[in-house]
């Protein structure tokens, strides 16, 4: 029971000894059951597999299966017969034929309402005569938690008395109103009623009982303040449960959907993530056909415009966008509508660049609940519009309870009341169900709104849909404005927990990005381009990307499965890439390049444009232009020396300039003991403060091999191995740091720590398609709860003339403060995954010394050059397309979603204005700006193109 209730257990007692007499045990049904690790489809059932069950007999574990058969019968003359089902977990009803009846979506959730029928679930059956159902059970342990087993509790008909139930919530409401109303008059009113209606109760006049509540019930609210609640029942693609368990949840979750649509005219579910539709689509085919009807009557809205709730710190830029594409698709190719709402209520954190990748995918609005979770400053705005980095700007509106699983009580709807700042706009959202698990609304929020419409007391609440909520809430002048990135102040950690998937993530999208490039050249010689076969890989990409799977958050089966995913995938984009032909190099860049690469063992030379593949040119020997000592290591450009420990303790460059101001790739473990059990999401704020140890090492050598000279450097460190080279190459003033890592640490956190000579106040923090500057300082609690952020391939601190950058292949999670920049590289925490992260990892991270910020430019193109390396290929091509203002990067070469031509995907670098002429040889007709979705908007000269600081254009080059 709600432990709130329990501050009046006088009342609490009543309202159990009401329940007591709701549902009238008529008779005992036979059970049996079939058990299994994995689930079993109701058409492979084996029917002499089942064997009986009784009540009080556990049948599993965390994640168990089973299949249930009821049979019964109903008696003559009971008046709303119903079976009574006492069992852990969640379940979908079926008929003896097959047909999906109903679902059993009750998943536990702190201070849930107590139902009527406590803890039985109800489920119909018809009024007489003989019964056979089925029940396809799924366990997912209790709390998270794998404690408790799986038990069958029985199951029994019974004769529901429908007087009885309304005055249970009649009772339940105004019980939970006389607990949490300030009003002390009301509160000693209502008290008195619930008195003089149980007594009435108790001598079996149950009308008169609820008569004496209808006062309350139906004196109208005085407050200007209307909820808009809109069914939602909130589902983790994974986290607690794998992959394979999501795909039953959601069944379950639609099943109840369409039970409460008929069972409650006005009601309204909500639906935000296209995936679990498709999921539908191809499994439940019936079930989906339903649920898009209920859509196209409007009583399931199609409530989010992304493929998942995906996490928008890490992604790319590009599988951002893709989110939108295939999510906005789905919706048009069903329903012939696009969404204009993103719905993401529990990702951790939001890019600066997404109010701009939302407007050109056709979404006006944001809604999420996040913010509210801050663990330092309370975000003060809850409707508000949201500016990103380059201008764009779309409406923000936050719940502001503060969760997307609101239990629709009267304590729910005055706390959104107390906590919201913008109330005198008289309007807000109210997002009610169970959730995290999937379920949606259940018989008690459902029954408590219909009676707290317009109750006096509380606020007036109406059902409505998220999208006419947003119309309306733009027409009340919302003026507060926030700008920039919505920086989450906790979870810290998912920037770095689960690196294999992190790793994974980067190197897919960077794949699919070169294949799509490689079938753009291939249309010039006749081949096809594989739509269907990058649309099912980016919609994987994307599945991962969700934000309790890519931030590290799950079980370790999502992780395990994941990681196999992502390498079936990669498999199968290198096929695409193919083995390459003797000599020949492709560049898939925006960024002119000139390098030396190793071929069966002998070093060659090779100059690319943007976008083109060309052959190597043998090379003289190098190796007077590179040298080293016992300590140092130079290739003319940059030299560095070395302490005992194996840190950089000097870097110097052909201007006698010190780029150390301290150590430079100090190797530091820190404990990571923070917030168990939950630590893969967080990390301690002072962790930093706290004992650490730094890494010494055991064994070190120098050897030049061909372009490079390379300082291989090997620790050790409690039951772990570090082995890193750092590389110079020939010609270049990065410095790569080659780093295998065999890890074994347990709530511990590996750190690479650079204090560079340039450094000010703010850092430039790659982003998606463009950088957001932050501080560097912690002068006031806004700043010093930014202890962690998220960047992509580089960050950058500049002063005066002299810049120094840090570059990486794979990692997301940095500390930049108070002189420091440190990456986080590794952690190992133990909830929910146990072996989060042991294992082997390979990965680069770099620094390069830069011109201040009138030199950005060439950050930006290192960090391409490293996660972008050339590539082996088959054939020579000349420049696909390029930009003549390199600050204007094409980032994206593919063919449109239509077939009709070819997109380009440009967008500012810098953050400032721009022109460039846009080069191809790749034919056309016709140039046309489109949005992101790639409608057409305009027809578009490709000379003096112009752009705005971190602006994003597509070009759709069409053919007739």
């Amino acid at each position: 029971m709600n432990t709130t209730l329990l501050k009046n257990p006088v009342n609490a007692g009543r309202l159990l000894a009401i329940r007591k007499k709701i549902y009238a045990k008529i008779s005992d049904v036979t059970a049996e059951i079939i058990t299994s690790n994995e689930p079993i489809p109701f058409s492979e059932l084996n029917m002499a597999d089942f064997r009986p069950i009784a009540s009080g007999t556990q049948w599993g574990r965390k994640l168990a299966c089973a299949w249930l058969r009821l049979t019964g019968s109903v008696p003559e003359g009971l008046r709303h017969p119903v079976l009574l089902l006492q069992n852990s977990g969640e379940g979908l009803v079926y008929s003896k034929d097959g047909t999906i009846l109903q679902s059993i979506t009750d998943v536990w959730m702190p201070s849930e309402s107590p139902h009527s029928a406590g803890k039985a679930r109800v489920i119909r059956i018809s009024s007489e005569g003989s019964f056979e159902l089925y029940v396809d059970c799924g366990y997912n342990g209790l709390m998270m938690l794998d404690i408790v087993p799986a038990i069958f509790g029985g199951a029994w008909v019974a004769d529901c008395n429908k007087s009885l139930f309304d005055y249970y919530y009649d009772f339940l409401t105004l019980m939970y109103l006389s607990l949490e109303t300030k009003n002390k008059k009301l509160k000693a009113d209502i008290n008195k009623s619930l008195t003089s209606s149980f007594a009435a109760f108790e001598k079996g006049e149950v009308l008169s009982a609820r008569r004496i509540l209808a006062k309350h019930l139906q004196k109208p609210s005085d407050s200007n303040l209307t909820f808009s609640a809109v069914g939602h029942g909130h589902l983790d693609l994974a986290w607690m449960w794998p992959l394979r368990e999501t795909h039953r949840k959601a069944a379950r979750t639609y099943k109840n959907a369409l039970t409460n649509i008929q069972k409650y005219p006005d009601y309204i579910y909500a639906t935000s993530q296209p995936q679990q539709l498709s999921w539908m689509k191809s499994q439940q085919p019936e079930l989906y056909a339903d649920v898009k009807q209920a859509m196209i009557d409007g009583r399931i809205e199609m409530q989010g415009g992304f493929w998942t709730e995906c996490d928008t710190n890490m992604p790319c830029g590009e599988s951002l966008i893709r989110q939108a594409v295939y999510g906005v698709r789905f919706y048009k190719e069903e329903l012939g509508t696009e969404p204009k709402l993103c719905w993401l209520p529990d990702a951790f954190g939001f890019s600066g660049n997404l109010p701009q990748i939302l407007m050109g995918c056709g979404m006006d609005y944001f809604s999420t609940i996040k913010l509210a979770w801050n663990k330092t400053n309370v975000f003060p705005k809850r409707s508000f519009y949201w500016v990103g980095i380059d201008g764009s700007r779309v409406l923000v509106h936050m719940p502001p309870e503060g969760d997307y699983n609101s239990h629709a009580t009267p304590k729910n709807l005055l706390k959104a009341e107390k906590q919201y700042p913008e109330k005198d706009l008289g309007t807000a959202l109210l997002v009610f169900g169970a959730g995290d698990g999937g379920g949606g609304p259940q018989e008690t929020h459902l029954e408590l709104l219909k009676r707290q419409r317009d109750m006096y007391g509380l606020p007036k609440v109406e059902m409505s849909t998220s999208l006419d909520f947003f119309k309306h809430l733009e027409t009340l002048g919302v003026s507060d404005v926030h700008c920039g990135e919505l920086y989450l102040e906790t979870h810290q950690g998912t920037y770095t927990t689960q690196a294999k998937n992190k790793y994974y993530n980067r190197l897919c999208e960077r794949l699919l990005h070169n294949a799509e490039v490689i079938s753009v050249q291939r249309l010039l010689g006749g081949t096809p381009y594989p739509h269907d076969f990058f649309a099912e890989l980016w919609r994987e990409v994307l599945l991962y990307q969700f934000h309790d799977i890519i931030p590290g958050t799950s079980i370790t089966r999502v992780n395990t499965e994941a990681v196999v995913g992502y390498k079936v995938i990669e498999k199968k984009l290198r096929a695409i890439q193919g083995e390459g032909a003797q000599g020949l190099y492709a560049n898939y860049t925006s960024f002119a390049r000139a390098e030396y690469v190793l071929h069966n063992n002998h070093w060659y030379h090779v100059s690319l444009a943007p976008y083109s593949a060309a052959h190597f040119h043998p090379i003289a020997p190098l190796k007077d232009t590179l040298s080293f000592t016992k300590d140092s290591i130079s290739n003319g450009l940059l030299t560095l020396r070395f302490n005992a420990d194996g840190e950089v303790c000097s870097c110097t460059d052909t201007d006698g300039f010190e780029h150390c101001g301290g150590l430079l790739n100090r190797l530091t473990l820190y404990s990571d003991r923070f917030e168990i059990p939950f630590n893969a999401w967080d990390i301690d704020k002072n962790y930093y403060k706290k004992p650490h140890k730094t890494l010494s090492a055991k064994s070190s050598s120098t050897s030049i091999d061909g372009a490079r000279v390379i300082r291989t450097t090997v620790y050790t460190i409690g039951r772990s191995t570090v082995k890193q080279s750092v590389i110079l190459e020939i010609g270049s003033d990065t410095v790569k740091f080659d780093t295998m890592v065999d890890w074994h640490e347990t709530l511990k956190m590996l750190r690479a720590e650079f204090s560079p000579a340039a450094y000010g106040e703010t850092v430039k923090c790659e982003i998606q398609m463009g950088h957001i500057e932050r501080t560097t300082t912690e002068r006031d609690s806004v700043e010093k709860a930014q202890f962690e952020v998220c960047a992509h391939k580089w960050v950058a601190v500049s002063e005066g003339d002299h810049g120094f950058a840090l570059l990486n292949n794979c990692k997301y999670g940095h500390r930049i403060k108070n002189g420091v920049i440190s990456l986080n590289l590794l952690r190992s925490p133990i909830f929910p995954d146990k072996q989060a992260d042991k294992g082997t990892h390979h990965f680069k991270y770099a620094f390069c010394p830069f011109k201040g910020d009138d030199d950005l430019q060439k950050v930006i193109a290192e960090g391409y050059r490293l996660n972008n390396p050339l590539v082996p290929t088959a054939e020579a091509f000349d420049r696909i397309a390029y930009t003549t203002n390199p600050s204007i990067v094409l980032e994206t070469i593919k063919e449109a979603e239509d077939g009709s031509g070819v997109i380009l995907r440009l967008y500012e670098s810098l953050g400032k204005t721009a022109v460039t002429d846009v080069v191809t040889t790749l034919p056309y007709d016709t140039a046309y700006i489109t949005d992101l979705l790639e409608n057409c908007q305009m027809p578009a000269e490709l000379t003096g193109l112009s752009f705005t600081g971190f602006e994003i254009k597509t070009i759709l080059l069409k053919r007739r």
